[in-house]
């Protein structure tokens, strides 16, 4: 497991087949034999205390002209303003079906309650543009899944 920085490269890409720590509050990552994050967890989701959005990588791999910069871990969440927690999203992905559950968690975290996420980011071939995202999250213990086409 990755602590120290280490897992981005000199180049700015995301170093192959390793584990990593990264955010406000160190949300584990995976990438695959290609670099590109195929895994984002976070066991104990939390709220950040910063009240100003950092500002963010827009360069996300495989982007589309219509694609965001979207965030595995939200900002609000702590997730790191870099690529070693941002993909490529399309529109929708990022601001309705994902943002949604953003919004329940949040919800549910200012309510006290706990919220732990596993998200699984599936690309087609060789493509660095996710094809879908698939996102298992569960709120005091209960249990939901998610599939996002991407």
């Amino acid at each position: 497991m990755i602590t120290d920085g280490s897992h981005i490269n000199p180049n700015g890409t995301l170093r192959p087949n390793i584990r990593y720590r990264t955010g406000e509050y160190d949300y584990i990552y995976e990438t695959d034999d290609l670099g590109r994050i195929i895994e984002f967890n976070a066991d104990d989701l939390r709220l950040t205390q910063r009240t100003e959005r950092l500002p963010h990588n827009q360069n996300t791999p495989g982007k589309l002209p219509t694609d965001h910069a979207g965030h595995l871990a939200g900002d609000r969440f702590g997730g790191s303003p870099e690529l070693d927690n941002l993909v490529s999203m399309s529109r929708s992905a990022n601001l309705s079906v994902y943002k949604r559950l953003e919004n329940r968690w949040a919800r549910a975290l200012e309510n006290g309650q706990q919220v732990s996420v596993r998200v699984r980011i599936n690309y087609d071939g060789n493509n660095m543009r996710p094809s879908s995202f698939d996102v298992q999250y569960t709120i005091d213990g209960v249990g939901f899944e998610q599939h996002i086409p991407n």
